[in-house]
């Protein structure tokens, strides 16, 4: 039985370890990648090189940024009473997609059981310390519907509930158990609007 060249195998095996990619997926990536023109695959390299020196968290908000502050957080226009929690990088430009114009807090990920996830694993320390030195009117616990991101905001509501702001939780527009990463913008704008408050 013929074997596979060990580079191959290498990238499938790398391709495989995304999120969201499974063996087949990664072996149809990774010979796609062979009978593409060398340059467009040498520019997806380039690309990826490119992106892990320049990008980095911002060290008051911690969103991916090339800039530290990040933009959000430079910007003086923005609204500094009012902070969005989010869990994940990605969420911050769905909230800006659908102008959203205060500030942000990335927690960079919730916490899990089953992933092992601890509040020592993420940004709350950090979120507690901005929040006990600002002047937030809202904090708008913004993690997703499910079981992690619920038990997630609960966590976080018990620790700010002395702050003096008002905590809120995004309305119900949001279907439990969905990825604010893939809900239509008009179902987070109305999210967003019709937030409630969460004590």
């Amino acid at each position: 039985m013929a074997t596979r060249d060990r580079t191959i195998e290498n990238l499938i095996e790398r391709l495989n370890r995304l999120p969201g990619i499974g063996p087949k997926t990664a072996e149809r990536l990774a010979f796609h990648l062979l009978r593409v023109d060398q340059q467009e695959a040498m520019e997806l390299a380039a690309a990826i090189e490119e992106v892990r020196k320049a990008v980095k968290n911002c060290s008051v908000c911690f969103q991916l940024d090339a800039s530290n502050p990040c933009s959000v957080c430079a910007d003086e226009t923005r609204d500094r009473s009012m902070m969005l929690v989010v869990e994940d990088p990605r969420e911050v430009a769905r909230f800006e997609d659908i102008g959203y114009r205060g500030v942000y807090h990335v927690l960079q990920g919730r916490l899990s059981q089953v992933e092992g996830i601890r509040p020592e694993d993420l940004t709350i320390s950090q979120l507690l310390q901005r929040v006990d030195e600002g002047e937030f009117v809202e904090v708008c616990l913004a993690t997703n519907p499910d079981l992690e991101g619920e038990g997630t905001a609960m966590m976080l509501a018990e620790k700010l509930q002395k702050s003096g702001a008002r905590l809120t939780r995004l309305a119900r527009g949001l279907p439990a158990g969905s990825s604010i990463a893939q809900v239509s913008s008009s179902i987070l704008s109305d999210a967003v609007e019709g937030r409630r408050p969460l004590l």
